[in-house]
């Protein structure tokens, strides 16, 4: 072989590098000219209720995308700086030029809404289409057992830090810290360790209600959003989520169609696919009952494992959908309830988790039994006062929770599909409700 060949790989990797590095260094991009109403812009909106943001974003995909840029500048660039930079790459997680490989290749199956409201969120806050990608996959990409020890993953790895095209200095509250992994500062990841579904005798009105319980360290209630959409095609839908992000995790719409995903590890994965909160949004936008819901989720290109609760309040009725990236399995409700935690119940993707050397789902079953207890105990009985009730008690009992977290601390969510009220469950007693979202 010449020895030009054998030069041509590691000179590209070098010229990429210098690209990268050159980039990064860019000189930020022009403030925007913002209202002196901060809280509207063109016909998006955000105000506060009980203390809760609610972002209210209307039109298409690039305009709603822009909308939130605009709104929420400051708090997309601080989940850029601490999610992104400080966190993954800062700590050494992963590298900057692996971590923007893997998103790149998760972009090319995104849909073209998905890329044109991250590009109008991206011209909106001021930060690059690159940054704002990274924020909306880093997730699931460091999720992803690639094989960290391979010489093309160390290669990657002497890629320059990743600067952020922006100031790394939050001047607005007189400094930056860098986030200490190794104190109590709280994550605002917002990771469901449990969930369910509840209807019919097992309520008092008969009525639809999903809850989730957050994992500890638990958001506090400014670390969250209440997004309330109304695209310009498809349905209106209400979404809670960290700032900058567009996928869904915990939401509904105004077919009264309620999604919950939990995080649940399987050897099962791949890259090449498409991020779940992303298929979840497409449920809420476009689904009008189960069977829609069952269609997207079920034949959708996915990447890692999860369990999906689905809940439809004009039954009412809900569904469980444990999957990895080629496998999945539905749950019909038993005696008008569903619920789980973090791992699979069905046998063939169970061996997928055990498959992991790292993974012990004992703590998710044991987490799983709570659950199970409170709703049996509460059978019948259970409204939304009781409900907030249960997801506070169960994170008071687990070590960490509501007795270790500071008094804003968000325990959970509640959706009261059947009305399609949605309320924060914080950890001081106190309910925020969130009222006014006009889903129908």
């Amino acid at each position: 072989m010449r020895a030009s060949s054998r030069l041509a790989v590691p000179l590209f990797l070098l010229l990429t590098t210098v690209l990268l590095w050159v980039s990064s260094h860019a000189i930020p991009p022009a403030a925007l000219a913002i209202p002196d109403d901060v809280g509207r812009w063109e016909k998006g909106w955000l105000e506060d209720e009980a203390g809760v943001r609610i972002l209210h974003l209307n039109g298409t995909p690039h305009e709603m995308g822009y909308q939130q840029g605009v709104l929420l500048r400051d708090e997309i660039r601080d989940e850029i700086r601490r999610s992104v930079y400080q966190r993954q790459i800062q700590n050494g997680r992963v590298s900057h030029l692996l971590l923007l490989r893997l998103a790149r290749e998760i972009e090319d199956h995104l849909s073209s809404e998905c890329r044109e409201e991250m590009a109008g969120l991206a011209e909106g806050a001021g930060v690059s289409y690159t940054q704002v990608l990274l924020l909306n996959t880093y997730e699931d990409v460091v999720a992803f057992p690639w094989p960290r020890e391979s010489t093309q993953d160390l290669i990657l790895s002497l890629s320059p830090a990743f600067i952020p095209h922006f100031s790394l200095v939050d001047t607005a509250n007189g400094g930056f810290t860098p986030v200490d992994e190794g104190s109590s500062v709280r994550s605002s990841q917002a990771v469901v360790s449990g969930a369910f579904s509840i209807f019919g005798a097992a309520t008092l009105d008969a009525g639809l209600m999903q809850a989730a319980e957050f994992a500890s360290p638990l958001p506090s209630s400014d670390e969250l959003v209440v997004a309330h959409y109304e695209p310009s095609t498809g349905n209106s839908f209400v979404a809670v989520r960290r700032p900058g992000m567009i996928g869904v995790t915990l939401g509904m719409n105004e077919e009264r169609v309620a999604v919950t995903a939990l995080p649940s590890p399987s050897q099962d994965a791949t890259v090449e696919a498409v991020p779940l909160p992303f298929v979840l949004r497409e449920v809420l936008q476009y689904a009008g009952g189960i069977p829609a819901a069952l269609r997207i989720v079920a034949s959708a290109e996915r990447r890692t494992g999860h369990n999906v609760l689905i809940g439809d309040g004009k039954g009412p009725d809900a569904r469980v959908v444990e999957c990895s990236a080629h496998q999945y399995a539905i749950f019909d409700a038993e005696n008008d309830f569903v619920a789980r935690t973090n791992h699979f119940l069905d046998p063939a993707l169970r061996e997928t988790q055990r498959a992991l050397s790292w993974w012990n789902e004992d703590a998710s079953w044991e987490n799983l039994e709570a659950l199970l207890r409170e709703l049996e105990s509460g059978y019948g009985r259970l409204g939304p006062s009781e409900v907030v009730t249960l997801v506070q008690r169960l994170q008071g009992s687990e070590q960490g929770g509501c007795t270790g977290d500071v008094e804003d601390s968000v325990a959970g969510v509640l959706m009261d599909v059947g009305d399609l009220n949605l309320r924060l469950v914080t950890c001081d007693g106190e309910v925020a409700t969130i009222p006014g979202l006009d889903l129908n």
